[in-house]
């Protein structure tokens, strides 16, 4: 099973990109302030060219083999999860930052002993229910 965002979430990137792009445009041919016009093409190319790609990219596989997740800017991606047969049980529960945050956390006890803490991004959350269901048919124990 592969989890992406639904096409729109990358899209209202893009909307903002063009929209800030316009205004740009626009703010240049009334000859306003140059400043405002270059924060507007800025917005677009933070919009367009960072978060739109990063969006567009991410995603959470859960096959027989692993559960991962590719996340993050596209020039650099940060890739997490876990083999499943590697996997003796999981928990899930909550941590808190630095900052006193609180964040959902899953706990991954090894077969071998090692324990590890992985923070799910938003897909992974956002699919938790059903990613939790399709690990339990797998035979791994998930405790919430």
């Amino acid at each position: 099973m592969i989890y992406r965002f639904p096409s729109y979430v990358p899209g209202i990137a893009i909307a903002i990109a063009v929209l800030a792009a316009s205004i740009g445009a626009l703010l240049l041919w009334k000859r306003q302030p140059m400043i405002i016009a270059l924060i507007a093409f800025g917005v677009s190319a933070v919009a367009g060219g960072l978060f739109a790609p990063m969006l567009a990219m991410d995603r959470v596989v859960l096959d027989d083999q692993k559960l991962e997740q590719t996340t993050g800017f596209w020039f650099a991606p940060t890739v997490k999860g876990f083999r499943l047969a590697e996997v003796a049980s999981i928990a899930i529960g909550t941590a808190r930052n630095r900052k006193n945050r609180e964040y959902e956390v899953w706990i991954v006890k090894r077969r071998d002993g090692q324990v590890e803490e992985i923070d799910p991004g938003d897909l992974w959350e956002m699919n938790g229910q059903d990613i939790i269901r399709r690990l339990r048919e797998k035979g791994i124990d998930v405790r919430r």
